[in-house]
């Protein structure tokens, strides 16, 4: 899967470690600036460690936070800036959210000094951490990838691999090349990896004919593995028909004990959220009402799985009169969304009322967002497999929503499409809380470019 690819660095869980041993750190650092060496000391620290709920709340809520502030992507960490004010956001969420876990449970004690010494101690290290971090992936050399594909396509994904800023690898044009020449120009190029570019070539003899290499120790990968551990999308221009067969991750839609459990989850976590938004809801409803008249909220008929339709409740962020000419996209700047609209969108608020349709079974709280049956017959005769999005239900939030904003040309409806077959494909509860706290950070801070 695209989680494991040869020759590449692998950040996130290294991080996630380093991150929960400097918070231990950071407390232990706390309690010997706060208390004097000895008997107080140690009765501290012994009560802290009568209190394992606490340490382990403690500990996933920093992971959460910091997860929700993608503090874990590789490219967060060329832009140093923005790291410094992550973690620094994420040690105020998270000394908030600890203040307010102690209350609930008053038996856990951690005084106001020993969590500000805290709190400053693990935003300091994470920091040093990830400004190292970065450091190391400047000056790591990058292995050499051979790109073995139709002279296009190959100059292509070359060109796109030189200027991404997560591409580990340096790209080796090898368009032309038999399998034979391929074994040849490993060794003499030092190859580390081979990438196959396009349908024709991973589906057609070259693949074939690889093998032997694959299995003689340089690794074989085809172009779509490539972008989807880069970026998390299945390209629709290297897929061919099979490769949906092939792959095994496909077929968790007929996985009819995930698809159940799912359901439970959507339930119980779509009531839990609609309750404590309703105050939210009113008041953003009420809000309409006042700014931009009545209706406050609309009725849409949207495409839901397997093209079942369904009505879609929503708080109404355009003007009455935005669609007398006609369904269109939804623009970056529309001009038929009102002001309060804006900000509504922006936060996401408009979307709250759907929670009703994922306690209904029309939507999911996770999935490829639904589109409207025009949109849906329009992109399906110009985009390839775009109707295979129907697979699995739709989504309040989605995978490609915290990726992109509003795809309006074709071709970033084919983008968003990638992301939503790279969400089918790995779908699991791993992702599904990926995404949902993806979706708060983009909520708060925007999508990260």
């Amino acid at each position: 899967m695209s989680f494991f690819l040869p020759a590449t660095p692998r950040s996130r869980l290294p991080l996630a470690l380093v991150d929960a041993v400097v918070l231990s750190a950071a407390v232990w650092l706390a309690h010997v600036v706060r208390f004097p060496a000895g008997l107080e000391r140690t009765s501290k620290w012994h009560q802290l460690m009568a209190h394992p709920g606490l340490l382990v709340t403690a500990l996933f809520a920093m992971w959460a936070t910091a997860v929700a502030a993608e503090l874990y992507e590789p490219i967060l960490l060329r832009r140093l800036g923005e790291v410094i004010a992550r973690v620094a956001l994420v040690a105020a969420v998270w000394g908030t959210a600890l203040i307010f876990a102690t209350y609930v449970e008053p038996s856990w004690r951690f005084g106001r000094g020993l969590l500000l010494l805290t709190t400053v101690a693990w935003a300091v290290a994470a920091a040093a951490v990830r400004l190292v971090t970065a450091a190391w992936l400047r000056r790591r050399p990058r292995p050499r990838a051979l790109v073995v594909g139709d002279a296009d396509a190959v100059a292509e994904v070359c060109r796109r691999l030189e200027g991404h800023p997560l591409a580990p690898w340096e790209p080796v044009d090898g368009s032309g090349l038999t399998a034979t020449q391929v074994a040849g120009e490993t060794d003499h190029e030092g190859v580390q990896l081979v990438v196959l570019v396009g349908p024709e070539s991973t589906s057609g003899g070259l693949a074939g004919d690889l093998a032997s290499l694959h299995f003689s120790g340089v690794p074989v990968v085809v172009a779509s593995e490539m972008w989807a551990w880069l970026d998390g999308r299945l390209p629709v221009e290297d897929l061919s028909p099979a490769a949906f067969l092939h792959q095994p991750g496909f077929g968790v839609i007929h996985w009819e004990l995930f698809n159940r459990v799912t359901r439970v989850v959507d339930v119980a976590l779509g009531a839990v959220a609609l309750v404590a938004c309703l105050p939210l809801v009113f008041i953003a409803a009420l809000a309409v009402l006042v700014f931009d008249r009545w209706p406050v909220f609309f009725l849409q008929t949207r495409v839901g799985q397997f093209g079942r339709r369904f009505r879609v409740i929503k708080l109404r962020t355009m003007r009455i009169d935005a669609e007398d000419h006609g369904p269109a996209f939804a623009l970056p700047a529309d001009p038929r969304v009102t002001r309060l609209g804006r900000i509504l969108r922006h936060l996401r608020i408009d979307e709250l009322p759907q929670l009703l349709n994922v306690i209904k079974g029309d939507m999911s709280l996770v999935g490829p967002r639904p589109e409207r049956p025009e949109f849906v017959a329009q992109l399906a005769r110009t985009i390839p497999y775009y109707t295979f999005r129907l697979a699995v239900p739709p989504g309040l939030t989605g995978w490609a929503q915290v990726h992109m904003r509003y795809a309006v040309t074709e071709a970033e409806h084919r983008r968003k499409l990638e992301y939503d077959l790279y969400f089918i494909r790995e779908r699991s509860f791993g992702i599904f809380l990926l995404t949902l706290l993806r979706t708060a950070s983009v909520a708060l801070v925007g999508i990260r470019r």
